[in-house]
């Protein structure tokens, strides 16, 4: 799934299968929170919830992957509308 270190902290926060986010410290405490950031079980008990939010919310497609893609389109559609009948 998705997996990230934050930032300051150090701590790898990890998106789990059921939704819920694992949250290593960098001296080895776990814990889980929910995607708000809310503590659900476990040895750490403090975790940010803007990366908590930012980690399990949807996952939105790539802009900048979309953007080649409606190009690429629009060029081979230009290209066809040009070729000889």
């Amino acid at each position: 799934m998705r997996t990230i270190k934050h930032p300051l902290s150090g701590a790898v926060y990890d998106l789990t299968e059921d939704g819920t986010i694992r949250v290593v410290t960098r001296d080895g405490r776990t814990g889980l929170f929910d995607r708000n950031g809310v503590w659900l079980s476990g040895e750490a008990r403090h975790a940010d919830p803007h990366l908590c939010v930012w980690i399990g919310g949807k996952e939105l497609p790539n802009r900048f992957q979309q953007a080649a893609s409606a190009l690429k389109g629009e060029t081979a559609e230009h290209t066809l509308q040009e070729l000889p009948q």
